[in-house]
């Protein structure tokens, strides 16, 4: 279980350094979401990048209905189950049928949200300037620490630009981390090419 929990984690990550704007807007209660259509975008790109998937399946027990999303890692199989409870909405002028659809089409949203750490009330997006952020440094304890950098991911296409920038000498790992926080791995891979 360890590899993908390890995996997860990285796709965690993937999520949380790429910017995330709500694009949905409910006009009568007067607030934006994350759509369905976005959150799947977001979790299917996550999920590419740390060679995982996720199957979602609605399904139903004595206590009631649940979301299921098993997620497997494609290079050993190995696999994490997470669970959560939903209920049928009462929703008017809809058959059975269609609230049914509601229902999984929220839980799947909500499930998907809370194993890829995609905060919607907690952490506001909206609130917040999402455009790549130039480097900025803290202090703690007389070390540097750079914030607000989006993480240089194995594989991306900024991982496949910067090398192609190395290989022609136009770029170097100190110039990289002017925009990027860079694991020692990915930057060992850097290096190697």
């Amino acid at each position: 279980m360890k590899n993908v929990l390890s995996k997860l984690a990285t796709a965690r990550l993937w999520v949380k350094s790429h910017p995330i704007k709500k694009d949905g807007r409910n006009t009568f209660s007067k607030y934006d979401y994350f759509t369905p259509e976005h959150v799947s975008k977001l979790v299917n790109e996550a999920c590419i990048e740390a060679n995982i998937i996720c199957v979602f399946s609605l399904k139903q027990d004595v206590l009631g209905f649940y979301g299921e999303v098993i997620t497997t890692d494609l290079e050993n199989g190995e696999s994490i189950t997470t669970e959560v409870r939903t209920a049928c909405p009462n929703i008017t002028a809809t058959n059975l049928t269609q609230q049914m659809g509601g229902m999984l089409t929220y839980c799947k949203r909500y499930t998907l949200m809370c194993l890829f750490d995609i905060e919607d009330n907690s952490m506001d997006f909206d609130s917040q300037d999402n455009t790549p952020k130039q480097k900025t440094a803290e202090s703690f304890n007389n070390n540097r620490v750079e914030v607000d950098l989006p993480w240089l991911n194995e594989g991306s296409k900024e991982f496949l630009g910067a090398i192609e920038k190395m290989k022609a000498g136009t770029s170097s790992i100190d110039a990289l981390k002017k925009y990027f926080r860079i694991s020692k791995k990915v930057q060992e891979l850097l290096t190697q090419n």
